[in-house]
């Protein structure tokens, strides 16, 4: 499961990012890091792009960079 198949309000542990290095340099400066909790807050009308919450920032990724990050749910 990647971040593109949350739905909202649904909480998520990272397991991995994949992808090329300077996508996963800028999702790691980003916060973006495994074991992370990410909750996916809003999307567009479109629904890309998306706004995730990880920790206490909100991050916007765009559906061909968050499809990169695998996660899976958390039992609230």
């Amino acid at each position: 499961m990647t971040l593109t198949d949350v739905q909202k309000k649904q909480t998520c542990r990272i397991l991995a990012i994949k992808g090329p290095d300077n996508l996963r340099q800028r999702l790691t400066a980003l916060g973006v890091l495994r074991g992370q909790m990410v909750r996916l807050s809003a999307s567009t009308l479109w629904g890309d792009p998306r706004t995730y919450a990880i920790g206490r920032q909100q991050i916007c990724l765009r559906n061909d960079d968050a499809c990169m990050v695998e996660v899976e749910l958390c039992d609230d």
